[in-house]
């Protein structure tokens, strides 16, 4: 997979979540899958639960000033058996600027027929930290 490629999706993806058309992000990703936040772990059991975890995030972000997610990728993992780390750096541009922040993730993806596939996420740094307990409850309710 091409470092083009890679960050056309992440940019598809950054419009899906923005739009609210989760039902096409969530087949992006294989289930369940593990999403690291610091120190915490979120299980996003299946689709269903992976579109109100989006749909929550997509709130917070709008709610604020959230425009555009803005992805940049600093490193991609030469492939082992199809399968990949890509880090990516998320820059969320918001209305005022001073709301502007960046999170760092790491994906572990793997190439598939169907596309690039994510198989667990690991924030390293997240800009949200007023979410860390909102993800919390979300994953005692999957």
């Amino acid at each position: 997979m091409q470092y083009s490629q890679i960050i056309a999706h992440l940019r598809d993806r950054a419009e899906l979540l923005m739009s609210g058309r989760f039902d096409r992000m969530v087949a992006d990703y294989l289930y369940p899958l593990p999403v690291f936040l610091h120190t915490s772990r979120l299980v996003l059991q299946s689709e269903d639960h992976a579109v109100l975890v989006f749909a929550h995030l997509r709130h917070a972000l709008v709610e604020r000033g959230v425009v555009v997610l803005r992805p940049s990728v600093s490193a991609i993992d030469l492939p082992r058996a199809g399968r990949f780390r890509v880090w990516v750096d998320w820059q969320e541009i918001a209305f005022p600027p001073e709301a502007t922040r960046i999170s760092q993730a790491v994906y572990y993806c793997r190439a598939t027929d169907l596309g690039l596939q994510t198989e667990m996420v690991s924030y390293t740094d997240l800009s949200m930290p007023e979410l860390n307990q909102q993800f919390g409850a979300l994953a005692l309710s999957a």
